[in-house]
C-alpha cells in the first residue's frame, strides 16, 4: 500500500486523537486504537533507563522518523538522542542521529512491529532495533542492518537485562521493569 505525498502530514493536522489512543492506517483504513496501560507504561519505564544509563544521551518517545521513505515516517516509542541534539520544539527525528529504536507490543501493531517495523529500520541503517512484547513478556534485540534487514537477533523473558550499544556506550536495560498485559 502506498501513501500519496503529503496525505499522513494533511490527516495529522485534520484530526484530534486524544493521548491514550493511536489514529493507524490499516488494509481496513484509518482506525483509532487504544494505547494500553502496559505499554504507556513500559515506554516510560525505558525512557527512564535510557535517561539514568546513558550520560550525555536523552530518551526521546512520541516522535516520527524522518525523511518519510514511500509516505511513511515510523513513531518509535522510544529512542535515545545526543543531548545536544535535542530541540524541545521539534517532534521530527532525523533517522541518522539514532543509534537505536524501541517499539512495545500493543494488540494491534503485533504484526506490524514484528514483520514490517523491522525491514523500515533497517532500511534506514538504524543499528539497533527492540521490540518488547507486553503480550508475551519477551523482548527481541534485532541488530547489524544490511539490505534492509537485520542480520542478528537475540530475545529473552523479561527479567533478563538487555545489552544495546551506543555509539562508544553499552546502554543496559533491566527487562523485570517492563509491564506485561
Amino acid at each position: 500500500m502506498t501513501i500519496a505525498e503529503g496525505w499522513v502530514e494533511l490527516v495529522q493536522d485534520r484530526i484530534e486523537v486524544p493521548r491514550s489512543a493511536r489514529l493507524r492506517l490499516t488494509e481496513n483504513g484509518l482506525t483509532l486504537v487504544p494505547v494500553t496501560q502496559a505499554h504507556t507504561t513500559t515506554a516510560r519505564r525505558i525512557q527512564n533507563q535510557i535517561e539514568a544509563g546513558l550520560p550525555g544521551w536523552a530518551a526521546v518517545g512520541e516522535f516520527s522518523l524522518v525523511p518519510p521513505r514511500e509516505g511513511y515516517k515510523p513513531e518509535p516509542d522510544a529512542a535515545a538522542l545526543p543531548l545536544d541534539q535535542v530541540h524541545p520544539g521539534e517532534s521530527e527525528i532525523n533517522e541518522a542521529l539514532l543509534p537505536f529504536v524501541v517499539e512495545v507490543v500493543s494488540p494491534e501493531s503485533k504484526n506490524r512491529d514484528y514483520n514490517t517495523e523491522p525491514s523500515h529500520y533497517a532500511l534506514r541503517g538504524i543499528p539497533v532495533y527492540l521490540i518488547v512484547d507486553v503480550l508475551s513478556a519477551t523482548w527481541t534485540l534485532l541488530t547489524q542492518p544490511e539490505d534492509g534487514a537485520y542480520q542478528c537477533t537475540q530475545s529473552g523473558p523479561f527479567g533478563k537485562e538487555i545489552a544495546i550499544p551506543v555509539a562508544d556506550q553499552t546502554l543496559t536495560l533491566d527487562s523485570s521493569q517492563f509491564m506485561r498485559i
